[in-house]
């Protein structure tokens, strides 16, 4: 299991690394349409053929991403 960390790209965006400081995957903040005012994030790995990841709660988004990077197919 690797243990991830996050670094800030731009005002919404984080990208994601793995214990080797590799970059695998990004983090974006999305305006929440249907709630004004509120955001829901998407967790997105690189070349995952599960795809993205939507996450509403902000608390979660560590445990979601590694629990993604966790099951990969590919890593």
């Amino acid at each position: 299991m690797s243990r991830i960390t996050f670094k800030r790209s731009a005002e919404d965006e984080w990208r994601v690394y793995d214990d080797d400081g590799d970059h695998v995957g990004d983090v974006y903040r999305q305006p929440d349409i249907l709630n004004p005012g509120a955001h829901y994030y998407i967790v997105h790995l690189d070349d995952d053929p599960r795809g993205w990841t939507r996450v509403h709660d902000r608390s979660r988004v560590r445990d979601v991403a590694q629990r993604m990077l966790d099951s990969h197919p590919y890593f």
